[in-house]
């Protein structure tokens, strides 16, 4: 009875241990949290707070640890302290990209990012700044897009690529814009500025920013492959843990496979009719006429996008000879999104657009014409088109015409 009574109590005092160590965590798990919400505010009190929660850290599990060594190099880069080396926010990477319950792999390369940046590892820099635009974009917020875009400017810059520079600061304009940040806004216009200026005072050697572009672009290349092999990675250690569920897996392709079977039968059994169908509306039309049928060149499908409300604001404008307001704008970014929320990220995947190209696209979209648009954003109609055909040649490496960009755009 004695043996049974001390075993009891035992486990009573284990299980007030694991309690009062999961309180604690929860406990430092919110204090880190807070931390974290001042650094952007006051980085100097953000990183006396972390200070004091040394001693606090050995001993706690290892998301904590890697979530505190996040905010270290955070608050460190806040506060203005150039970055020496990369070795502890890659480790801190490298843990989020095994299990990141929290989100914080997109902030944890763009840390990786600054960090070269400061040490002129362009390359590197450049690599992580663009995983991290690659996360899950439910990650990643406007006000970290906007950081983003922001410091890849500067590597343009450093780099003589002016208007790639000026197109990363117009973009991290928007996402400040985004997030009602002015103080971020006016850097951005400051550095526009200084860009536009610089262009328009040095002489840029063309063969060397022509090789920096193909660099830039094998590192878009090489984040894609990247990305790619996560994804295979991580289907694979799916399938490697899903060992003990050989029968199911079984049984499931054996459905699909019934089911791919009776979905063939269906469709060739509906390609008979459809044939029969054709042969005899051919019959009919070539006994109305004698014209030969031309061959069109196949186009990319069509995603259309109404809105009845859209469509009456452009409708206006056009007939009166007014450009399109802010205002008309904002309602037309809000509705479009809504409808394709992917829509700018894919767009600005392959190109990086000015806010007048960006705008032609979007009036693209909503399938106004060409010479509507030149009325819409106050150009000429010949403006229009040699954008498009620019477009075009950019994303498709000088081939197609402005007409296949509009279907492209509209295929997104």
């Amino acid at each position: 009875m004695a043996n049974r009574f001390l075993y009891i109590l035992y486990l009573l005092l284990v299980a007030t241990m694991i309690l009062s160590c999961n309180g604690q965590h929860s406990g430092m798990k919110a204090e880190l949290d807070g931390i974290n919400a001042m650094a952007e505010a006051d980085a100097d009190s953000a990183a006396r707070m972390l200070s004091n929660l040394r001693e606090s850290m050995k001993g706690a599990p290892t998301e904590l640890v890697m979530y505190y060594d996040l905010l270290k190099v955070k608050t460190s880069d806040k506060r203005k302290v150039r970055h020496t080396s990369d070795t502890l926010i890659c480790r801190v990477a490298e843990f989020y990209e095994r299990e990141d319950e929290d989100g914080h792999l997109p902030e944890a390369y763009y840390y990786v990012g600054r960090a070269n940046s400061d040490m002129n590892n362009s390359e590197k820099a450049l690599f992580y700044f663009y995983k991290a635009m690659q996360c899950d974009s439910s990650m990643v917020t406007n006000h970290l897009r906007g950081r983003i875009y922001a410091q890849m400017g500067y590597i343009y810059l450093r780099n003589w690529l002016f208007e790639d520079a000026k197109n990363m600061q117009e973009m991290a304009y928007f996402y400040c814009k985004e997030e009602g940040d002015t103080l971020g806004m006016r850097y951005c216009k400051e550095d526009i500025s200084t860009i536009s200026m610089l262009e328009d005072s040095l002489t840029v050697d063309s063969d060397k920013t022509a090789a920096i572009l193909l660099k830039v672009m094998q590192i878009k290349e090489k984040v894609k492959a990247d990305k790619l092999a996560r994804i295979n990675s991580d289907l694979q250690n799916r399938i490697v843990s899903s060992k003990d569920n050989t029968i199911s897996i079984y049984v499931w392709i054996g459905a699909i496979a019934v089911a791919v079977v009776l979905l063939f039968v269906r469709h060739r059994s509906k390609q008979k009719v459809i044939k029969k169908e054709v042969e005899q509306s051919t019959t009919l039309a070539s006994s109305v006429t004698s014209q030969p049928i031309s061959s069109a060149t196949p186009q990319p499908a069509k995603k259309q996008f109404y809105d009845k409300e859209i469509n009456e604001v452009i409708t206006s404008r056009v007939s009166n000879d007014k450009v399109l307001k802010p205002a008309d704008w904002k309602l037309i970014e809000e509705r479009l999104t809504e409808s394709f929320p992917n829509f700018k990220d894919m767009l600005y995947s392959h190109i990086n657009l000015s806010e007048t190209e960006y705008r032609i696209c979007v009036l693209i979209k909503l399938e106004v014409t060409p010479s509507n648009m030149a009325k819409l954003l106050a150009l000429s109609n010949s403006s229009v088109s040699q954008i498009r055909l620019r477009l075009q040649h950019k994303v498709f490496n000088g081939e197609g015409s402005a007409k296949d960009w509009d279907n492209y755009v509209l295929s997104l």
